[in-house]
């Protein structure tokens, strides 16, 4: 009898369409300045600014580089809270060829100070409730970075909101564009090796990922007629990318620093907002407050959600509360963005198993289940999801070996586990890299365990993930101690406080006389989650 081989597990989206039509980030402003320049192109706060204004910020910008010396390729860091102030500095930064490094407000001085070190930044626009934190991380660098504060704030001279309001001067190339391939946004993520590490991300490569979004069928509504709401930080790829979503489409788009369902549900009501893209731990609160104020639900036509799973019990009850179409989106920051949309046709009551999916592969990239060896793997068989795709990053800033692991043949290791069934629909099954996902926040386990280890009662330790209600996971940190000594929780999360981001921080402590390791001394973290969780 023949023996019947099943088909290798690989997905590959549409086309991307006709690219010569596409409009490069940096030409957002300009594009749409010249069709709505009254428009408003950003909400936030107390602040209102139309495209017009949009453009000629970025237009200033541009020429701040010049006046500041930046040389193409220069890094530039940003400590601040979502805020319109991001995007002239984005798109400014993209036409004189300057690389935006954003920082991650939560993290401590000594992490902060890491990475303006490793990224060589030589200027850091800082928010006047961080300059303190900025001061001290820039104190710690050989070469201090010039530290400027977005807005006015005494004794610290002329803010970044003032010399953006000023006209730019005739004489400078506004008019140009960098080239589409270089790299404009270095966002940081960790990894196994505990310290974060520069994802290069380029100019051609965020609009490609727009692209992508733009030519599927599910958003042909999706029209400059939409009001977007984005809660999140913009330090995150979800956060600019779903602004740049917006932004390209010329909507209004609403911008806060704060995501609290209070919040976002006060928002999305007093500006009609149609769309927005936030986390299930939001979605959750959400539905607690739509359901508790009686005012009924707001006038969402789609929730858009990711940076961690939802449960079917939540994605129900949510449906039912909001009557809206929901979509989910899968991706990571080395992608720029999404790779898998789980589109609101396919959250289809009739195919309820569709919902444990995370959908199927955007236009223009790839995907392939494979072994621990490389070697592709049948449909319904679970292994590492590897993607192909023209918005990859170039590779880790200063980490060729980490760029080696990670993009191999022009594919990227995503380190997920999942499976792909014969639709194309992608299942995640695990992290492969052990990370934990709390609050929409990623938590690398090395990261933590190493600072851990610098408690001088700690031996080693093991960081893992327990479902939670409310944040998704829970940090755990299981601790073995060194012999004769003795740790309360309490007294090991007090060191770590500053030297960790708050969402970093072991929510439980457990100390255990031994850790569970393999034959060649590794821990064991599957035996730690089965035996101390």
């Amino acid at each position: 009898m023949a023996r019947v081989v099943a088909p290798p597990a690989h997905a590959a989206g549409p086309s991307l369409g006709d690219l010569g039509a596409m409009v490069m980030p940096a030409d957002y402003p300009r594009r749409c300045a010249e069709r709505w320049p009254e428009k408003p192109a950003i909400l936030c706060g107390p602040h209102r600014v139309t495209y017009g204004a949009l453009e000629a910020r970025t237009r200033r910008y541009h020429e701040l580089t010049h006046e500041w010396q930046l040389q193409p390729g220069g890094r530039v860091a940003l400590l601040a809270r979502n805020s319109d102030l991001y995007f002239p500095v984005l798109f400014g930064g993209m036409r004189s060829g300057t690389v935006l490094v954003p920082l991650n407000w939560r993290c401590t001085a000594p992490e902060i100070a890491y990475v303006l070190r490793d990224s060589d930044a030589a200027l850091v626009l800082v928010d006047p409730e961080f300059l303190h934190v900025a001061q001290r991380a820039a104190a710690e660098c050989t070469t201090p970075p010039t530290i400027i504060v977005t807005e006015d704030h005494p004794g610290a001279g002329q803010s970044l909101r003032a010399l953006l309001e000023q006209p730019a001067q005739p004489g400078i190339a506004n008019e140009g564009t960098a080239d589409p391939s270089a790299v404009c946004v270095q966002l940081y993520t960790s990894g196994t090796t505990g310290r974060p590490k520069g994802a290069l991300l380029t100019q051609s490569g965020l609009g490609l990922a727009r692209q992508a979004e733009l030519v599927l069928p599910d958003w042909a509504d999706f029209t400059d007629q939409d009001t977007i709401l984005s809660p999140m930080p913009n330090f995150h790829c979800a956060g600019l990318s779903w602004m740049l979503i917006g932004l390209l489409r010329g909507c209004t788009c609403v911008l806060t620093g704060d995501p609290s369902p209070a919040n976002v549900l006060a928002l999305c009501r007093a500006h009609s907002v149609s769309r927005t893209f936030i986390v299930p731990t939001v979605i959750r609160g959400l539905v607690d407050a739509v359901k508790a104020d009686g005012l009924g639900p707001p006038p969402l036509r789609t929730i858009y959600y990711g940076a961690a799973t939802i449960g079917l019990s939540l994605l129900h009850d949510a449906i039912a509360t909001f009557g809206c179409g929901f979509a989910q989106f899968y991706g990571m920051t080395e992608n720029t963005g999404s790779v898998t949309l789980l589109a609101p046709a396919d959250h289809d009551a009739a195919r309820p198993h569709l919902l444990g999916s995370v959908g199927r592969v955007l236009p223009g990239m790839a995907i392939e289940i494979r072994d621990p060896d490389g070697r592709p793997l049948p449909i319904d068989t679970a292994g590492e999801i590897w993607i192909k795709a023209p918005t990859l990053m170039q590779g880790y800033w200063k980490r060729p070996e980490a760029t080696r692991e990670a993009l191999v043949d022009g594919w990227y290791r995503s380190g997920d586990g999942g499976y792909l069934d014969a639709e194309g629909f992608l299942y995640l099954t695990d992290r492969i890299r052990d990370m934990v996902i709390s609050g929409g926040e990623n938590v690398y386990p090395a990261e933590v365990e190493e600072e851990i280890r610098r408690h001088p009662a700690v031996l080693d330790a093991a960081v893992v993930g327990r479902p939670h209600e409310k944040w998704g996971e829970a940090v755990i940190a299981v601790v073995e101690l060194r012999p004769d000594h003795a740790l309360a929780g309490a007294d090991l999360v007090a060191f770590l406080r500053p030297r960790l981001a708050g969402f970093k921080i072991p929510r439980e402590v457990i100390a255990v006389p031994a850790l569970p390791r393999t034959a060649s001394g590794k821990i064991q973290r599957s035996e730690v989650r089965r035996h101390f969780l």
